[in-house]
């Protein structure tokens, strides 16, 4: 029973935050205006993580149980949160993110000791553990995680559907484990995201003609919705109480992956920073090549949910970790190799 007050909860909360931010927002210019690389029309709040936070802040003080993991969760969210919304005010340097994005996971690590020691069994041949350097793995995957979520936020609806099917996919690994204790997290989290992703994509409007303002996620809420994410994945792969495979944890986040490796590597071999912001993500592509974007947003979600359905059917058949990180391997591949065909025909 607790579980629904917990989702309703992080669901009424979010709606409150977004109705009584909106307009300080706009007062304090919290705001994403358009540009040459922001395409959209007017002002946008950016109050999407900052509710969605406020949203899981409420519901967990309320319901969940008080723990050391939950306190340090709710920390370094916090922060991250904080570090983002100066992002999205200030336009932070990359370095300075990426600082605080590791004194986060120095929080996650030492608060806890919750890092990546066991990688499964990838090659036939038992686990691989990491040992001390399972530290150093974690922070690589942490930085990563977040800024995968980071860096496809860049069409209406896109992280919230993103967001809340990794949130769901992760819940029912926890459901297929039997780790009913932790299902209350990851369901918090897509509960309290709804009402950005109504508000994103004017479903409120469309469903009770209210005339509601648009808001965006900003960077606040994807680096929230990444270290979320990297949290659960963890705690979820990771001890004695491990609930699922960490080869799995690849599939259920698959799409942030793979656009931000292909476009990681694609700077580099440019010669451009890998955080330099452009035009260039999967979104943006299938835009140029005729999709709307409410077409895109349909396109990439769907891909997502079967990358999603293949990672829990492999975890609940129990299909070989060697044949789950070579499939994951060989749809990556077909991912880079569908870009550059995009890009060709996009160029003739």
């Amino acid at each position: 029973m607790y579980i629904i007050a917990t989702a309703v909860t992080a669901f009424v909360f979010a709606f409150i935050a977004i109705k009584f931010f909106n307009p300080v927002a706009i007062e304090i210019g919290l705001v994403d205006k358009p540009s040459e690389r922001k395409q959209h029309a007017g002002h946008i709040p950016l109050i999407g993580g900052i509710s969605i936070f406020l949203a899981v802040l409420a519901a967990s003080l309320l319901w969940l149980p008080d723990t050391l993991e939950l306190r340090m969760y709710l920390i370094a969210s916090a922060m991250m949160v904080f570090i983002g919304a100066l992002d999205d005010k200030f336009d932070l340097r990359v370095r300075i993110r990426i600082v605080g994005q590791i004194i986060i996971a120095s929080l996650m690590i030492y608060g806890v000791g919750g890092y990546i020691s066991n990688l499964g069994d990838l090659f036939g041949l038992g686990d691989v553990t990491l040992g001390p350097f399972g530290i150093i793995f974690t922070y690589i995957g942490i930085i990563v995680v977040i800024n995968a979520y980071n860096m496809i936020d860049g069409i209406d609806g896109l992280i919230g559907s993103l967001s809340i099917n990794t949130f769901t996919s992760i819940a029912i690994l926890f459901i297929m484990s039997g780790q009913t204790n932790y299902i209350s997290y990851p369901l918090v989290l897509a509960t309290a995201t709804l009402p950005y992703l109504m508000f994103n994509l004017g479903l409120f409007k469309k469903l009770f003609n209210k005339n509601t303002q648009k808001i965006f996620m900003g960077d606040a809420g994807s680096m929230f919705v990444g270290l979320s994410v990297i949290w659960l994945l963890i705690m979820g792969t990771q001890g004695e109480q491990a609930s699922f495979r960490p080869v799995t944890a690849l599939w259920i986040c698959a799409i942030p992956l793979m656009d931000m490796l292909a476009i990681v590597v694609r700077r580099y071999r440019n010669g451009k920073s890998p955080f330099k912001p452009d035009r260039d993500h999967l979104h943006h592509i299938l835009q140029r090549v005729g999709l709307t974007s409410q077409k895109a947003l349909l396109v990439i979600s769907f891909a997502s949910v079967l990358m999603s359905i293949f990672g829990v059917v492999g975890e609940y058949f129990n299909i070989a970790d060697t044949v789950m990180l070579i499939a994951f391997i060989f749809m990556f591949i077909c991912y880079v190799s569908t870009i550059k065909h995009l890009i060709k025909n996009e160029s003739t």
